[in-house]
């Protein structure tokens, strides 16, 4: 099964591979330039479609994607690199629970993925897909919703963020009976 999903990565990478920079796909190299250049929605998107297409295929529910896990990953990126440490402390030790809260996510945070490098948006995603612990969190039956974030350096360099979360269902409030 996992083989199935390797192959379908490498399929959209190598697709990526032939596609024109005007695709807006962020190819990670010297000629693509900056990553702010390609639009943040249509990074966002690549990565939940490709992640949902792993997830519906094993069964799962698909992510959404959100806005308060969106702001939580650009944040904790951009302070990764003020560290200069990928890693899932914030400088002010934070977790990636209260960042997501900080944010305003009504859940809990199932997992939450880093790395620095200079690769492209499909690479990092397929390099978490190699490690298995990043892995089960991407593909954590429990996550309800997807949070995607990066911050690039003046050198090219990124730091990404992925975050995973379950959001609580909203309250249902009853009209009072008079």
């Amino acid at each position: 099964m996992f083989r199935l999903s390797a192959i379908l990565v490498s399929l959209m990478l190598t697709l990526s591979a032939c596609a024109e920079i005007a695709t807006d796909t962020y190819e990670g190299n010297a000629s693509s330039g900056i990553i702010a250049n390609f639009g943040s929605g249509g990074i966002r998107l690549r990565h939940m479609d490709a992640l949902n297409a792993l997830r519906v295929e094993r069964g799962m529910q698909p992510l959404q994607l959100s806005a308060t896990l969106n702001a939580a990953a650009d944040t904790h990126a951009r302070d990764m690199s003020r560290q200069q440490r990928a890693w899932n402390f914030g400088s002010d030790r934070t977790s990636p629970q209260e960042r997501a809260t900080r944010a305003g996510f009504n859940g809990v945070v199932r997992g939450e993925n880093v790395a620095e490098t200079f690769k492209s948006e499909l690479l990092v995603l397929q390099t978490w897909l190699d490690d298995p612990a990043s892995r089960a969190s991407m593909l954590d039956p429990e996550a309800t919703h997807l949070g995607y974030g990066w911050y690039q350096e003046s050198n090219g360099k990124l730091w990404w963020v992925e975050v995973l979360g379950q959001a609580f269902p909203e309250p249902v409030i009853m009209a009072e009976s008079k």
